[in-house]
């Protein structure tokens, strides 16, 4: 008798353990704040296409907000202003490690959901220029963006792996639009810009300058590569600007990222519906077919959240349990109307 109890106690505990251990399933309904870009922008108009594609397929209701970037993004993620957020993955890096503008200020608590796409690092020079190399802006003027951003950090570090510092040129913390002028009348010799291809500043100035870029590999030295472990190898094609050839570059990857403390269910929710619907996306944005599972998952910043994790381990998943659902649906209200019958 006592060995039947005790069978009987060990099977109920089994059947506790195993519901408990089960995977949670995509929540839906749910309230989101996605924190964007600048109004016009990529960020913002890449979140209006997403959120409403996954309002669509997860029931989920979203507001899009408009911000300065990736540090106001981070910043509204960490006082639980946003649930959601666009930012570059070297501007997480800062933050997750005490650099930079973050510097002796690590930050926590942040997921990473998905690699999205990239952004390429462009030094951009007049054609008819003497300087074909990163090592001859030796003494001359260079724009670098605006002082304390991430693409000032990144020419920074870019023109230091080429053994070039701040008091080898004459610095002009001015981002691309307003270096055109100078650059047009020779008063600055270079400028530096990161953006997804192609940049519209750059394209404008192509219009009606002939321009080459400045090669950059990661292979520059060993340090680079340490100090920078947010930077991929890319390529500017020359038909991109219309220019003679096609340069070698790095580029950093645009990231949607979450709070830590997001439920693991409403981050699958998103995923799945980001994901199973990238068609939708692609025909609602150009940058949608950047987006795909496969490089979604390939963060060189951060840790993936255990939400969007489940998800990549077993991509299309969710949408296999709703379509046995309609299935499910279906078959019942087929055989309803034959009783009715």
């Amino acid at each position: 008798m006592k060995k039947t109890k005790m069978l009987a106690v060990l099977m109920a505990l089994v059947i506790i353990m195993c519901s408990c251990s089960k995977a949670p399933e995509a929540a839906t309904g749910g309230k989101y704040m996605l924190a964007t870009g600048k109004a016009g922008g990529t960020y913002y108009s890449l979140g209006t296409c997403l959120a409403s594609v996954w309002d669509k397929y997860s029931q989920s209701t979203t507001n899009i907000t408009t911000t300065s970037g990736s540090i106001q993004n981070i910043e509204m993620l960490l006082k639980e202003n946003a649930d959601f957020a666009f930012v570059q993955n070297d501007i997480l890096h800062y933050a997750l490690e005490g650099k930079e503008m973050y510097e002796e200020n690590a930050q926590r608590g942040i997921s990473v959901v998905a690699n999205l796409y990239s952004e390429h690092a462009q030094f951009v020079v007049n054609a008819s220029s003497d300087i074909k190399t990163i090592p001859e802006l030796a003494g001359k003027t260079v724009a670098v963006g605006k002082y304390g951003t991430a693409t000032e950090a990144a020419a920074r570090q870019i023109l230091e792996a080429y053994g070039i510092t701040y008091d080898m040129i004459t610095v002009k913390y001015q981002t691309f639009s307003e270096a055109m002028d100078g650059l047009n009348s020779g008063s600055i010799q270079a400028a530096f810009a990161v953006s997804s291809l192609p940049s519209a500043n750059i394209l404008e100035y192509a219009q009606t300058h002939e321009i080459r870029f400045l090669p950059i590999s990661l292979t520059q030295s060993t340090a680079f590569k340490r100090n920078c472990p947010f930077f991929r190898d890319g390529m500017i094609a020359s038909e991109v600007y219309g220019t003679e050839n096609s340069v070698s570059t790095v580029c950093i990857d645009v990231l949607l990222i979450c709070r830590n403390n997001m439920p693991s269910a409403d981050v699958l929710a998103i995923t799945s519906a980001l994901f199973n619907n990238t068609d939708e996306i692609t025909a609602g944005h150009a940058k949608g077919q950047d987006i795909n599972a496969v490089t979604a998952a390939e963060t060189l910043v951060g840790s993936i959240h255990s939400g969007a994790r489940q998800y990549f381990d077993n991509p299309g998943e969710e949408n296999k349990k709703e379509d046995k659902k309609e299935e499910e649906e279906a078959s019942s209200q087929s055989e309803s109307s034959s009783e009715a019958e």
